[in-house]
């Protein structure tokens, strides 16, 4: 990520006269890449060879918190739910996350090296992480490919063990990164899942939804107030549907 100094040559400013940017918010899996499930088991492997547990009974994943899915894994397998576990299994999961990558056919998203590479070459947008990964293994991630550099901050799954209760450390950190708090018409969530809608709308947040992680668009709508598009591809509709609010076609 880069630490380097927000541009502030915005078009638009708020009533003291104050610059406003746009802060773009990413999800990660199934919104940026597919790890072809690389996760998932580096997290079972971590189980199993940390704990001794050889038949590990899996959780849920999508759209949930790693502080959530590491609590739930302890419990289920009759592991003492108790932070030297966490630190424990995540050790491990970190050790093993790499190989998974590697040995996995996984892929970058359609479109979003494109839309990636527009937004950040736009003066006004700030791009950040709002993902249930954990910082390490979202950096190993998207470290393997080749889309950590893209990012200039994170809220990460480390925070809340529930996706919504994200809300108020993302309102934090973009007020953080921007110097003041942002209207919602300013911030944009990006993501794949429901937990990602229900989210931005706790924010106060515009939200972009893609359905590229298993979700339909009837799924996506039901959880609340989105734009679907069915992949990140139609990047000048997107581009401008984040600066202008103009309606996207589907």
């Amino acid at each position: 990520m880069s630490d380097g100094k927000i541009n502030t040559n915005f078009p638009n400013s708020n009533d003291d006269g104050l610059a406003l940017p746009w802060a773009v918010l990413f999800d990660i899996d199934g919104t940026l890449i597919d790890s072809g499930g690389a996760g998932g088991q580096a997290l079972l492997r971590a189980l199993q060879h940390e704990f001794d547990v050889p038949d590990a009974k899996p959780v849920r994943l999508h759209g949930r918190t790693d502080l959530g899915i590491v609590n739930e894994l302890l419990a289920l397998n009759q592991i003492d739910v108790a932070s030297r576990n966490f630190s424990r299994i995540c050790n491990r999961y970190f050790q093993y996350l790499p190989g998974e990558l590697q040995a996995r056919p996984g892929c970058v998203l359609p479109g979003v090296l494109e839309i990636l590479t527009v937004l950040n070459d736009h003066p006004a947008c700030l791009l950040g992480l709002l993902t249930g990964n954990l910082p390490a293994s979202a950096e190993l991630k998207l470290q393997h490919f080749g889309l950590w550099q893209h990012f200039e901050f994170g809220i990460f799954g480390d925070q809340a063990e529930h996706r919504p209760d994200l809300c108020l450390p993302a309102l934090a950190m973009v007020k953080n990164r921007c110097g003041q708090a942002l209207p919602g018409e300013r911030i944009i969530i990006v993501g794949d899942t429901p937990l990602d809608v229900e989210l931005a709308n706790a924010m106060g947040a515009r939200c972009l939804a893609v359905c590229t992680g298993g979700f339909s668009e009837y799924e996506l709508l039901a959880a609340g107030d989105c734009q679907v598009v069915e992949d990140l591809s139609q990047t000048e509709a997107i581009f401008d549907w984040i600066f202008s609010q103009t309606e996207l076609k589907q």
